[in-house]
């Protein structure tokens, strides 16, 4: 499923559309509907800068979906996130979008807003998702995506298992 061009704006108030300003050829967004979920995304936070580090092709934001589009809140001076959400949120990659959120959970298949989204994006289309906290498995199981990603990308194979006996493997020397 394609994600939806979304307008959102980042700590320092600058405006970013989704999925096009996207850093990362595989990119991790992890969706969240209330302030108060912090302490869920948090449990992605750690693991997703590691996969960052490790894996130069992917990239991670937090995006925080508020309801809005309705005239009845107030502009923000800059555009930006309040002071107390940028207090709460000071990495470079948070997000904020202030759209009618049933619409956008329609759009991308999400159940409700009661939980917490981690969608992983390819070339604008949502590749794979989860729901809740990080678990063992879901990271494994990411991880083993970003490898296979890089793998199928990098224009190399591991030759070793494919070579016959020494010497027939034109790259030796």
């Amino acid at each position: 499923m394609e994600f939806p061009r979304l307008p959102t704006r980042d700590t320092s108030g600058q405006k970013v559309v989704l999925p096009d300003d996207l850093e990362g050829e595989q990119t991790l967004v992890l969706i969240s509907f209330d302030r108060r979920q912090q302490s869920l995304v948090g449990s992605w936070r750690g693991f997703a800068k590691e996969l960052c580090e490790t894996y130069g092709h992917f990239g991670y934001y937090e995006l925080l979906v508020l309801g809005g589009r309705s005239g009845m809140m107030p502009p923000m001076a800059g555009g930006g996130m309040s002071p107390e959400a940028a207090r709460s949120r000071p990495h470079d990659n948070a997000l904020i979008a202030r759209v009618d959120k049933t619409a956008l959970q329609r759009r991308l298949g999400l159940l409700g807003e009661g939980n917490i989204y981690a969608l992983l994006i390819e070339d604008g289309t949502v590749v794979r998702q989860a729901a809740g906290v990080l678990t063992s498995e879901t990271a494994d199981a990411l991880e083993d995506l970003l490898k296979q990603w890089r793998e199928a990308n990098s224009g190399w194979t591991d030759a070793s298992a494919a070579a016959g006996p020494a010497g027939d493997n034109a790259l030796d020397s």
